[in-house]
């Protein structure tokens, strides 16, 4: 395989246009323009260009240009189309509201069932239904509903609008959503859904086929988890998967698999192609006269399609059966095929079909992992020490050896490029690359092939006759418990996965430039590769040369919970962690992204504070998967299954049981005392749980910070005699009117206190006349449900104290009233000024606490 250059990129016809298209959807303001002007300006440019393209005796130089820039137009006018929406003015704010419209994607789940729904019309629950264009992600609580695709229903929800992320690291879900035009997200019960029209006969049919395979395949197969991974790959089941193996997955090098990506579009594509090939060589001597494989390719891409379909129409595999059809159609009417003009095209169909695809994160990898199998794969297999086999090698042994050699060299090399050419997306999507990816895919390729096969030929004989596709379906069981083994053994060796930092705009777009300048490039241009891994290195570097506060606090907000990080030269803790029983994981949400994002690997000290779901779930989900050297519990109340819950994923950590008087502990500069809960005499006086909080008073020079759980009244009495004045403060429970006692707050006098909470919680924490208290002392508020994580650097001497969120970006109301009744604005921009937050007392500043 020859490397290319940069002129095979201009030889090729669709390129450059596809690329225009996809930059133009990509960089359109989707949510703030109409589509109209664009399309409008594509067309003019475009008519503009082929004219002076066509020019009789002097065409203009830079036609093609503007042609492109039309393209670009175009793109940027499908996409602004795509997110249009229509909200009728009732409802802009969200809650409860009558929808109606049709079920675009309906995934069932344990206890839940999500619908993308396309609302046509909608309106308040008390009036009339007005027409409307929007759509809403739903999840339906209870029984699961009988619900398919193309079904038109009414149901009656609470609407909330797209919430934008809230803390560091957090995923940005809501930007994707919104270039499809989803704005709110809603809850209902199944029950009050109404289905108004029945499916399409065909949904009907291929839920039903799909439904009767799930049942036949787990009846042959070795295991759930084996049957649940066969059926991912030929039902497009992937819900049935426990989430656990997508760890696994990914650790090895393998997450490619857990979707019909175009990796088994492809193999499928090539198998059948050879099938068919192969029999009409075999059917006689008419088809001899035709070159076989030009009547093979258009036959085979029926098949392709069908298993797209009945998949589901996954991005990735629609992306690979766009590019398997132009190759195929290529092989039939020109008898070759390119890549290069088989990506574009594809890159152009479904940028037309769906433009908000372009910032969809599996097919962005599935595309980049494509163009690095073009572009760099002869590179790097240039660049490996091995020689070619020599095709006329006499000595039969030796030619099977090299061309094995050759094999090998080939994969590893497709491998690498794969992951070198995803490196910046897969950076600041999990912080991570798979090392063990490029000896995992080796041995796993073959076996995902087969299996692929296996897959789409089970499914299709089960159509047919469900009782020839068993022995099938058995082997396609079986290769998935093996390739289950493969993964659990790749995951677990030693640095299976390193961590890597997300490399930022100006890095990732040096590292491109590197891959494509020694790809591409030749003589002196191809030393530009080494603006890749200096990239790479400058991103891992630069934490180190930013100046770091002695002590930093984070307050995440993880809903209506506590979860705070503690940070000190290099050292780390955690106390708390979130958690909604039976709702989505904080751990995994919010507080893994976030220590991924600071750079946190290991825990010096991991604390739950008490046995609340609230506060346990997130922390047991985080301790599952980063290490903690010890682990604080609340003396007295270890033996709950929430506690055993946490204890259990702390694995190895030092589990102590610890109350008022338990020795400091060291955190960088920083030192952390136990202020609570009392001893043992003393703690046998309070009745509830939260008053039994473990309380955390953190020193830092002339700064103090007191972690307060969740003690209400009883136990902040017991608090009095060991606190004094002190410079930030959690609040107490949430703010309740339980807690933050007029005693408390006189002892301590907060410069700064932080109210965990969560958006429009059931509770109304924190309470008004709580807040009310606080500010009159003097302490500026600061909330978790309006500014987002809240943080806090000491130098030792004073804070500063910054919102993650600016208050106009937070979707509740970011102005409340004072205790006077007049409005008081919430924080700064975590990500904006760096200015310190300014306290209301003159003396603050002076006189740190």
């Amino acid at each position: 395989m020859d490397r290319h250059a940069w002129r095979d990129l201009g030889s090729r016809p669709l390129f450059f246009p596809a690329l225009s298209v996809t930059l133009g959807a990509l960089c359109a303001p989707a949510t703030t323009l109409e589509a109209e002007p664009f399309l409008l300006c594509a067309a003019l440019l475009g008519a503009l260009g082929l004219a002076l393209a066509r020019l009789p005796r002097t065409p203009v130089p830079g036609a093609h240009l503007v042609v492109l820039l039309a393209l670009g137009m175009m793109g940027a006018g499908l996409a602004c189309w795509e997110a249009r929406v229509e909200v009728p003015p009732g409802l802009a704010a969200g809650g409860p509201a009558v929808l109606e419209g049709e079920a675009e994607r309906v995934e069932r789940f344990d206890g839940a069932t999500r619908v993308r729904l396309a609302v046509a019309l909608a309106g308040a629950p008390t009036a009339a239904l007005e027409p409307a264009r929007f759509r809403v992600s739903l999840s339906l609580r209870g029984e699961p509903v009988a619900l398919l695709p193309g079904q038109r229903v009414r149901v009656e929800a609470k609407l909330a609008p797209a919430a934008p992320p809230s803390n560091p690291g957090e995923k940005d879900f809501g930007a994707a959503r919104r270039r499809q035009g989803v704005v709110f997200t809603a809850g209902a019960h199944a029950g009050r859904v109404l289905v108004l029209s029945p499916a399409p006969a065909w949904v009907r049919e291929l839920e039903e086929t799909r439904m009767r395979l799930a049942v036949a395949v787990h009846a042959v197969a070795p295991s759930r988890d084996a049957a649940a991974l066969f059926l991912t790959l030929a039902a497009g089941q992937r819900a049935e998967l426990d989430d656990s193996w997508e760890e696994a997955f990914s650790r090895a090098g393998l997450a490619h698999v857990l979707s019909v990506s175009g990796l088994h579009v492809a193999a499928l594509a090539l198998m059948t192609l050879a099938l068919l090939r192969r029999g009409l060589v075999r059917a006689g001597s008419r088809w001899r006269m035709l070159d076989a494989r030009q009547v093979a390719a258009p036959a085979a891409v029926p098949f392709v399609w069908a298993y797209v379909v009945f998949t589901g129409n996954q991005p990735p595999a629609v992306r690979s059966a766009v590019m398997a059809t132009v190759a195929l159609l290529g092989l039939a009417l020109w008898r070759r095929s390119d890549a290069l003009n088989a990506l574009a095209t594809a890159a152009a169909v479904l940028v037309a079909w769906a433009p908000s695809s372009v910032v969809d994160l599996s097919l962005r990898l599935s595309f980049l992992a494509v163009l690095g199998l073009v572009l760099l794969v002869p590179a790097l297999r240039q660049a490996l020490p091995l020689a070619a086999p020599d095709p006329r090698e006499p000595r039969r042994l030796w030619r099977l050896w090299g061309q094995a050699r050759e094999s090998v060299a080939q994969t590893l090399s497709a491998s690498a490029a794969a992951t070198l050419a995803g490196l910046p997306v897969v950076a600041a999507a999990f912080g991570r690359v798979s090392l063990a990816g490029l000896v995992s895919n080796i041995v796993a390729l073959p076996l995902c092939g087969l299996l692929t096969g296996l897959a789409a030929g089970g499914a299709a004989l089960f159509v047919v006759s469900p009782l020839l596709a068993t022995p099938v379906l058995w082997a396609g069981a079986w290769a998935s418990e093996l390739l289950l083994a493969l993964t659990r053994f790749f995951a677990a060796v030693p640095l299976a996965a390193v961590e890597v930092p997300e490399l930022g705009g100006l890095a990732a777009a040096l590292y491109a430039a590197g891959l494509l300048l020694w790809a591409l490039g030749s003589g002196r241009w191809r030393q530009g590769g080494w603006l890749a891994p200096l990239a790479v290195v400058g991103a891992m570097l630069a934490p180190w040369l930013m100046p770091e506060p002695g002590l930093r606090v984070t307050f995440l907000a993880v809903g209506q919970g506590d979860a705070v990080v503690l940070s000190s030269e290099g050292h780390h803790a955690l106390v708390d962690g979130g958690g909604v029983p039976g709702g989505a994981d904080p751990g995994e949400r919010f507080v893994l992204p976030y220590l991924r994002h600071a750079g946190i690997s290991r825990l010096d000290l991991a604390v739950l504070s008490h046995p609340h779901p609230d506060h346990a779930l997130g922390l047991a989900t985080a301790l599952a998967q980063v290490p903690t050297e010890r682990l604080w519990m609340p003396a007295g109340d270890g033996d709950g299954p929430l506690s055993r819950q946490v204890v259990a994923a702390a694995r190895e950590a030092r589990v102590e049981e610890v109350q008022a008087g338990h020795p400091p502990l060291r955190l960088g500069e920083a030192t952390l005392e136990v202020l609570g809960p009392p001893g043992a005499e003393d703690r046998e006086l309070l009745e509830g749980v939260n008053d039994r909080s473990v309380v955390l008073r953190v020193r830092h020079g002339a700064v103090t910070v007191l972690l307060t759980g969740d003690v209400e009244e009883a136990g902040e009495e017991a608090l009095l005699a060991q606190v004094d004045e002190v410079t930030v403060m959690k609040a107490p429970h949430h703010g309740s009117r339980t807690s933050s006692t007029e005693a408390l707050l006189a002892r301590t006098r907060p410069r700064h206190v932080v109210f965990c909470v969560g958006r429009r919680n059931r509770y109304g924490f924190p309470h008004p006349e709580v807040e009310a208290r606080y500010r009159a002392l003097g302490s500026e508020c600061w909330r978790t449900d309006v500014g987002g994580a809240i943080t806090v650097e000491s130098d030792g001497r004073d804070v500063r104290l910054v919102s993650f969120l600016p208050p106009e970006a937070s979707p509740t109301d970011a102005r409340v009233a004072d205790g006077e009744g007049h409005p008081h604005p919430r924080g700064d921009d975590f990500r904006g000024s760096r200015s310190p937050a300014v306290d209301r007392r003159p003396e603050a500043h002076a006189r740190p606490r």
